[in-house]
């Protein structure tokens, strides 16, 4: 009789060691926030599937979790993902495509990295992105005279910081059928006496886009699978994408369903004739990882660029007040 009892309770601790919930992950002696309504803070938590099971100490969450993975996070902070509220997620996988021209101090130094680039990565279509005039000692947008030296023959576009205006070449400028005559609203195609410096803000720019060569779909892949990598690697794990034609949309669509990307993606449908009539009768889209409820429209510019519409002139520029890129009555017959 004894050695029955002995064995039956022998049976129930076997039992009750193999009884464990399975997860994918358990991560142990960490210093969690988990940003509940108290702010709690946890030693370990356990995840299954790509989601949290439960939060605790690392012995609790050790004795009721059985992980295929198991990590020692040696006491350091983890925090739940960080999500990129106003961000160009597909843009900047295709700016690194481009010549890198963020944190560039002088013009100079602009026109070093283009040629650079350009000498490195020959392309028929040179393109750009990051130059801020205000980052620079002589604080003034730049011409396109040493752009028209350097490349005569290929045409040039070096977006702004702030995206909302381009540094064109002549090339570019002829491809695109611009000229001192090109009537434009909503934007300025800046002139210096009389002649037209390059420097183009807001809605001309959409005439030198229709002239660019469009990515491929390959090209658009790698793009938006770079700007995961990058986006990963700073803890972003959701991100609000200002502005996207329908195309991308599905694309990122497209690649979360086969598992080729794993970013959230809050899509913002861009303010286009097309794009409209696919989705405001389609309504909103939600599946596990994209979000589509919203249409992404620009009132005015942005002051960098002396495009943000405003009540008095520029300090800077007498008689300047920037402009609507997109008229008011147009916005309400949008909304």
């Amino acid at each position: 009789m004894k050695k029955l009892f002995l064995l039956t309770l022998l049976v129930m601790i076997t039992s009750c060691q193999t009884s464990k919930e399975p997860a994918d992950l358990l991560l142990l002696n960490a210093h969690i926030y988990t940003v509940n309504e108290a702010f709690d803070k946890a030693e370990a938590l356990a995840v299954k599937d790509g989601k949290i099971l439960e939060v605790g100490t690392s012995e609790y969450i050790s004795g009721k979790y059985d992980g295929k993975e198991v990590v020692d996070a040696g006491g350091k902070t983890v925090i739940p993902g960080l999500i990129d509220a106003h961000c160009h997620f597909y843009g900047l996988g295709l700016n690194q495509l481009k010549v890198d021209l963020v944190g560039t101090t002088s013009y100079e130094e602009v026109l070093a990295r283009v040629r650079q680039f350009s000498e490195e990565n020959p392309s028929n279509f040179i393109q750009g992105r990051g130059w801020d005039q205000n980052d620079w000692e002589v604080k003034e947008f730049p011409t396109k005279e040493e752009l028209d030296r350097l490349f005569p023959d290929t045409p040039v576009a070096l977006e702004r910081v702030d995206g909302h205006a381009y540094l064109v070449n002549q090339k570019a400028l002829d491809m695109a059928g611009i000229t001192e005559k090109t009537k434009v609203t909503g934007g300025e195609i800046i002139k210096k006496d009389g002649k037209i410096t390059g420097v183009l803000v807001d809605n001309p720019m959409y005439m030198i886009d229709a002239i660019i060569p469009p990515p491929t779909r390959a090209m658009d892949i790698k793009a938006l699978k770079d700007a995961e990598a990058l986006c990963i690697d700073y803890g972003l794990t959701t991100v609000n994408d200002a502005g996207l034609m329908r195309g991308t949309i599905e694309l990122i669509d497209s690649l979360q369903q086969a598992g080729d990307l794993s970013m959230r993606v809050y899509a913002m449908v861009s303010n286009s004739p097309e794009n409209l009539d696919h989705y405001l009768p389609k309504g909103i889209i939600k599946t596990d990882r994209l979000h589509v409820r919203s249409v992404k429209v620009y009132g005015d510019g942005a002051l960098g660029s002396r495009g943000a519409a405003l009540r008095e002139p520029y300090s800077d520029q007498p008689g300047h007040f920037g402009a609507m890129v997109t008229p008011v009555e147009d916005i309400e017959d949008l909304a």
